[in-house]
């Protein structure tokens, strides 16, 4: 009798350091021999091969244990279609020439690779499963391999958004007159739907961007990278600010993405020190100068939710000496849950204390503060941090 918890456990080993494969033959042809090491003795597997489909006839791609005959044209004429009507169900347990087998499919569609695990003839390993006992392996076997299948293609969803993401950042030291600037973004999770961009209109001028789409993963990736694409049409396009923002909020609401709503504060940092810019219902960004702090709220509503939003230009002027953050909500939501330390008080504070310091470091410490208050725990929310100095 197959004992329950030895045998999940050994079903759990054989999937476990498998490694990324981009066909369901070669996940069965790697499962395989693992299968045979982990089952020989909970299952009295002497064998194990592994069949490919191709059309209607079956090939065995290989074989692994004791010797056996190949059941290439045995498996062909019991579960290869004819017509519409498919003959035999599978998970399948019986007799052939090769003894007992029990046959499941390796993938989730009908003309998936076969694994085929054959028994000792009896007498020859003790613990033989009965029949109904191998079925039911068979089962929570075929419900492991589907699982595992499908987390694979959960982390190629994610390792696609990661790409979409790493497209979408500059690197976070661009070169733009004398000012010193960093920007950094760290995801809650694998993926995140913030965005910091940096864009070079002329040789006086450098566009920045802040921007946060709402939920994690694929969709907010996707949605950033909207975004990102609709800002650098405008800017090479010579679009007004107002007007491009504008027409982005058309395009966002227009999406069929899940996520519809995006925080952005875009503007156009001049030589001089001029920066004309909107805030589209992003967290205020931060001057701090001789004068004190000061908040920039000019803009509009968040973009997606109303096609016709209008928004309004404002501007501010970065004096020498003056320093300037741009950030994602991730920064004041972390702190407001643990103990307000980065509240816009905090934050104002924090500012304040590095406006005369190296933007890279500013950033670093930043991020470090905000690991520290609730230390091992990730972010809640994506984290976007953007500093720009300007020398005195």
């Amino acid at each position: 009798m197959i004992e329950s918890k030895s045998f999940y456990r050994r079903i759990e080993a054989a999937f476990t350091g498998l490694h990324e494969v981009h066909s369901e033959l070669a996940f069965a042809e790697q499962l395989a021999p693992r299968l045979l090491h982990q089952l020989a003795h909970a299952l009295a597997v002497a064998a194990v091969h592994v069949y490919e489909r191709r059309g209607a006839h079956v090939e065995r791609a290989g074989a692994w244990g004791a010797h056996s005959p190949d059941l290439a044209a045995e498996l062909a004429e019991r579960f290869m279609p004819i017509g519409d009507q498919q003959i035999g169900e599978l998970p399948w347990v019986g007799e052939t020439r090769a003894g007992r087998i029990g046959l499941l499919n390796a993938g989730e569609d009908s003309d998936a690779p076969l694994i085929a695990l054959i028994l000792a003839p009896p007498g020859e390993l003790r613990g033989t499963p009965s029949r109904s006992e191998l079925t039911s392996a068979l089962t929570s076997l075929r419900y492991a391999i589907l699982q595992n299948l499908h987390r694979r293609e959960l982390e190629d969803l994610f390792e696609q958004a990661r790409a979409v993401q790493l497209s979408l950042l500059p690197p976070g030291r661009p070169h733009f007159a004398d000012y010193d600037i960093c920007a950094m973004s760290v995801p809650a999770q694998s993926v995140g739907g913030d965005l910091y961009d940096f864009i070079t209109i002329d040789a006086e001028t450098m566009a920045l961007a802040v921007a946060d789409a709402s939920g994690h993963g694929l969709p907010a990736a996707l949605q950033a990278r909207d975004v990102a694409t609709g800002l650098r049409m405008g800017v090479e396009r010579d679009f007004k600010v107002t007007r491009m923002i504008e027409k982005l909020n058309r395009v966002i609401h227009r999406s069929g993405l899940s996520t519809k709503f995006v925080s952005l504060v875009f503007g156009e940092l001049e030589k001089n020190g001029n920066f004309w810019y909107v805030n589209a219902g992003h967290p205020s960004p931060l001057i701090v100068d001789d004068k004190g702090v000061h908040e920039l709220t000019v803009g509009g509503m968040i973009i997606g939710p109303a096609p016709d939003s209008l928004y309004k230009l404002g501007f501010a002027h970065l004096d020498r000496g003056a320093s300037m953050v741009l950030y994602s909500d991730g920064v004041i939501e972390r702190a407001i849950e643990h103990e307000r330390e980065f509240g816009m008080p905090g934050l104002s504070r924090w500012l304040t204390d590095w406006r005369e310091g190296p933007a890279e470091a500013a950033v670093h410490d930043l991020l470090e503060r905000l690991r520290r208050q609730d230390p091992g725990s990730p972010f809640e929310d994506d984290v976007t941090v953007m500093m720009v100095r300007r020398p005195r």
